[in-house]
């Protein structure tokens, strides 16, 4: 079993695996299995900061008035490569990673 500080991962660059970047780790789902805490999926992108924050109502509405694009992006567990905390990528490419409202 890895261990890996998750406050270390918060906020890094994620690329793909044509060197596109994906979006910044900024929310990090868990799930408790006994007395462990296992982890499920990452969200990247400025709309996952605001969900972290418990600010997506409003999150949502200045992201769209300013004109950013796009949605949070949820990534496996199993497909986001840390094993390098300077160099972390997902294990395909960014048109494959499903988008969450």
């Amino acid at each position: 079993m890895t261990e890996i500080r998750l406050e270390l991962l918060l906020g890094r660059q994620v690329y793909d695996l044509d060197g596109e970047a994906v979006g910044r780790v900024e929310e990090i789902r868990a799930e408790a299995r006994g007395a462990d805490l296992y982890v499920v999926e990452y969200h990247l992108g400025p709309y996952s900061l605001f969900e972290r924050l418990s600010a997506l109502a409003i999150g949502r509405a200045v992201l769209t008035a300013i004109g950013a694009s796009g949605r949070k992006k949820a990534v496996p567990w199993d497909k986001l490569d840390i094993r390098d905390l300077e160099h972390v990528r997902v294990t395909c490419r960014k048109a494959a990673l499903h988008t969450l409202d």
